[in-house]
């Protein structure tokens, strides 16, 4: 009776927490999300790129809660007009507890550009911009990690944990995604109508909610260096209607999505140096015409670990969690 309870414990063999450190990160990130209109084949997709910025930020992470903030400085972004103008919000969340991870997203985006450059070509060698198409797209993702007490997710994707030995884990949960996409015009160019059976489409709306399973695993070398994968497939109910030439068109159908992220770096108690990317895709079908819209977070980071000062320490208070 007098014995604590270990069931809560995680193997300190395999990973080690820093919780009670404070996580520091310097870092460069872009981020995106396009709009895919499927073709007959995959060399034959229509893609809607937005222009967006690289970000250069600061970060830091204890127990808990995460804050980082980038802006996208002139220096490091060549304009590219010729590309056209996005106009963007990008709210992504990636959480990870010991337990779980979970990714919301909130893209608001308008204005886009034709890719690739050959399936759309224009007067003077110019991209195919669409200043008009809007993209919103909302939803989330939460993945319950089943061998937590062996694997973190976190160790790669937060740095405030060390993964010190190759391990993976069976992730298993749900996602869900709403949105609209809309343009002044055809989403399909004039020029391309016969080749794509979204032809005449100007909106669509789409939700998609569904269960999902997946895997992740980390191999790691010396200790110290690390590569991590994982992805996730889920099989939600889609709802989708579009509007085709002023007429309403509806189905109703499953549409496979996939969540995946990949990292890898170096890892020790201190320092650590790591590139991310974490992107979903989340595939809707209509009547006529498959589209897909992809979202993610492309991340170079380089940070170190430091015990906060006793003062510093009572500040952050709020934010601790209790150690295993």
């Amino acid at each position: 009776m007098a014995q604590s309870d270990t069931s809560q414990r995680f193997n300190r063999a395999y990973y080690e927490s820093y919780t009670d450190q404070l996580t520091s990160r310097f870092y460069f990130s872009q981020k995106y999300t396009s709009l895919w209109l499927r073709g007959a084949d995959k060399d034959h997709d229509l893609q809607y790129r937005p222009n967006t910025t690289l970000n250069m930020g600061v970060g830091a992470t204890y127990g808990w809660f995460t804050l980082n903030l980038a802006y996208g400085f002139d220096f490091l972004n060549r304009v590219d007009e010729a590309k056209g103008k996005t106009r963007y919000l990008d709210l992504q969340s990636h959480v990870y507890t010991r337990k779980m991870s979970i990714d919301l997203f909130g893209q608001f985006y308008k204005g886009f550009y034709g890719y690739p450059k050959s399936l759309l070509p224009q007067e003077n060698g110019d991209w195919y911009v669409r200043p008009d198409l809007k993209v919103r797209h909302f939803g989330g993702a939460g993945y319950y990690i089943l061998n937590w007490k062996r694997f973190s997710m976190r160790a790669a994707m937060l740095q405030n944990e060390w993964q010190k030995r190759s391990a993976g884990s069976l992730l298993i949960g749900a996602e869900m995604y709403f949105g609209q996409n809309k343009g002044d015009s055809s989403l399909v160019p004039s020029s391309l109508a016969a080749d794509y059976e979204q032809a005449g489409v100007t909106k669509m709306h789409y939700y998609d909610i569904g269960p999902g399973i997946g895997y992740a695993y980390t191999l790691v070398i010396n200790s110290h260096f690390y590569a991590m994968a994982g992805a996730t497939a889920s099989f939600p109910l889609s709802f989708h209607s579009q509007v085709r030439n002023g007429e309403k068109e509806h189905k109703v159908s499953i549409s496979p999505d996939l969540l995946w992220r990949v990292g890898a770096g170096y890892n020790s108690d201190r320092f650590h140096v790591s590139v991310l990317w974490v992107n979903s895709s989340v595939q809707t079908r209509a009547e006529k015409g498959d589209y897909s819209i992809s979202t993610g977070n492309v991340r170079a980071i380089i940070g170190y670990r430091f015990v906060p000062g006793a003062k510093l320490k009572r500040q952050l208070k709020f934010f601790s969690v209790k150690q295993p």
